[in-house]
């Protein structure tokens, strides 16, 4: 049997724990969500082909789709009209819950076991709806109007994106308070969906030679965008 002491050292224990959990959510819930790039920096001295080639956790199945639906060139950096993009970062995760998803459906010639099952066609439909011409930063993004939410029809702030597959939703900028004082903390960058709601954003400005990667959360949703 427990003796005391050991028993009031067990609920000193969990009760430490329990502290230590609420510290971690509370800090989680102020700061963007990240995906880990190995790197510190954000610039990447590589065109952003080689820099997902270089990172396999976070963007081995972005890359094998990218080859399989031909458009290496547009992410290498070598399509003359678009020496820059901006590309709305599908993380690997997402490609493999796309094809996990696709054992439930009745259709057998929409199952995939790997990324070159999907067709050509959808890859780059997929890609496309996430690439945007030219370079644009987070900085590049106006603040949401506070005094409205981001889906409602006085909202004047944000940013309209307007991809290359032609499928637009609106980017915005939204500051955080910090020790009290307003918009002091941290600037994140947000993506909200007209069909989908929201998008969600892990780490913006990561810069290769040949544009920004703004990569999107694990639980982003293939085409949810």
């Amino acid at each position: 049997f427990p003796t005391r002491r050991s028993s009031d050292l067990f609920r000193m224990m969990r009760t430490i724990i329990l502290i230590l959990c609420c510290v971690g959510i509370l800090s989680a819930c102020t700061q963007q969500d990240v995906i880990n790039s190995g790197v510190s920096s954000p610039y990447h001295d590589c065109n952003m082909m080689d820099y997902m080639r270089g990172d396999t956790y976070n963007w081995e199945l972005t890359v094998q789709m990218i080859e399989h639906a031909g458009l290496t060139d547009l992410f290498e950096g070598k399509v003359d009209t678009m020496p820059e993009i901006t590309f709305w970062g599908i993380p690997s995760y997402s490609i493999q819950r796309f094809i996990f998803d696709s054992h439930e459906n009745e259709d057998l010639t929409k199952v995939y076991t790997k990324v070159s099952d999907i067709p050509k066609s959808l890859c780059r439909e997929f890609l496309l709806k996430h690439v945007t011409k030219g370079k644009i930063l987070k900085e590049d993004i106006a603040y949401k109007n506070k005094e409205f939410e981001i889906n409602e029809s006085g909202q004047d702030g944000g940013t309209w994106i307007t991809c290359l597959a032609g499928n637009r939703f609106i980017a915005y900028r939204e500051g955080s308070d910090y020790a009290g004082v307003p918009d002091a903390g941290e600037v994140s960058l947000k993506c909200w969906s007209l069909s989908w709601g929201k998008i969600p954003m892990s780490s913006p400005d990561i810069q290769p030679t040949n544009g920004v990667v703004h990569a999107l959360n694990y639980s982003y949703r293939l085409g949810h965008i």
